[in-house]
């Protein structure tokens, strides 16, 4: 029985990154576990603040960690209680993360923390497109080259299988003091871009 032909064909697209998600918290230590999560709220509260400030709507914030954990200085002896309160934003204003990220943390004290930037597609829809159609095109050129020197021609698609990949940057994301003096504390982050890749597997049958 003629089972066909099977290839695999790789497409991929590249597009700069225009959305940013920083990962910001507030840690304290107090005496007691209720004014160490007051007291890292209170900074937290003031970070968020800047981002509203900056324009981000309420809907591109979110709590992403709450932590309360006793300190100890001989255990069992507890010696006080530290607490930590994260908060996720979302900005498509990647020209201004740098000095947004500056004013959070200013804004936050000394119990303000950065846990992380990333930078991705907000809508990588047209990037996958282009990835599948560079993928579909080089599937089929593999397989009528292929037909072609078994002396045969391509026949109807028989079935198709996709697989998606967004490789991470090959580096790190840059973080540097900015070049205007004036400017002292704001950071230079750098967004880069962004690859998807689209592999499919795809059969025909032979004619």
């Amino acid at each position: 029985m003629d089972k066909g032909i099977w290839v695999t064909g790789t497409g991929q697209a590249t597009g700069a990154r225009d959305e940013c998600v920083i990962t910001v918290g507030s840690q304290a230590r107090e005496p007691s576990a209720a004014a160490a999560l007051a007291a890292s709220s209170a900074s937290l509260e003031q970070m968020r603040g800047v981002l509203l400030d900056a324009g981000l709507p309420p809907s591109a914030l979110a709590t992403s960690a709450v932590s309360l954990n006793p300190v100890y200085d001989d255990f069992p002896t507890v010696a006080g209680f530290s607490a930590e309160v994260r908060l996720t934003a979302t900005t498509r204003d990647i020209a201004a993360v740098g000095q947004l990220l500056s004013a959070v943390v200013a804004a936050g004290g000394d119990a303000a923390r950065v846990h992380e930037v990333s930078f991705r597609h907000g809508d990588a829809s047209g990037l996958m497109a282009a990835a599948r159609a560079a993928a579909w095109a080089d599937a089929r050129a593999r397989a009528t080259q292929l037909a072609e020197l078994a002396g045969r021609e391509l026949g109807d698609v028989l079935a198709i299988d996709e697989t998606v990949t967004r490789p991470r940057p090959s580096g790190p994301m840059r973080v540097a003091a900015a070049a205007d003096p004036g400017a002292a504390g704001v950071m230079s982050l750098d967004a880069g871009e962004g690859v998807v890749v689209v592999t499919l597997t795809a059969g025909w049958s032979l004619r």
